[in-house]
C-alpha cells in the first residue's frame, strides 16, 4: 500500500521542499500554492495585516519510498527550527495510507 504525504507550509519554503523531495526520489507531486488559513504560527491570509500564504504538497509514495522521504522531511523541519530561537516554524507533515483506484 502507497502512503500519501500531505505537506503545509510557508509558500516562502517551496523550492528547498522541492529539492529535499527530489533528493529522497520523489519525482510525482502535486504542489497547491495560495493556501490560506490559521495555525499556530498565526494567520495567513496574504493580506497587508496578514502578509505570506502557504503552500501544500500531496505525494503518494511507494513503500521503499515513505522512510527515507519523511526522514529527510523531519531533518529539514529540525533544520529550520534549529534556525528559528524555539519559535514554531510553519511546516506541518501528515501521512496517511492511500490507494491508488484509477
Amino acid at each position: 500500500m502507497m502512503t500519501a504525504l500531505m505537506i503545509v507550509f510557508r509558500s516562502s519554503m517551496s523550492e528547498d521542499l522541492q529539492v529535499v523531495l527530489h533528493e529522497s526520489g520523489i519525482a510525482a507531486y502535486t504542489l497547491i500554492n495560495n493556501a490560506e488559513g490559521k495555525g499556530i504560527t498565526g494567520n495567513v491570509i496574504g493580506s497587508f495585516f496578514y502578509p505570506g500564504t502557504n503552500s501544500v504538497i500531496f505525494a503518494m509514495l511507494p513503500p521503499d519510498h515513505v522512510e527515507r522521504t519523511i526522514t529527510a522531511l523531519k531533518a529539514f523541519h529540525t533544520s529550520r527550527l534549529q534556525n528559528s530561537q524555539g519559535r514554531p516554524i510553519p511546516f506541518k507533515l501528515f501521512s496517511f495510507p492511500c490507494t491508488e483506484l484509477i
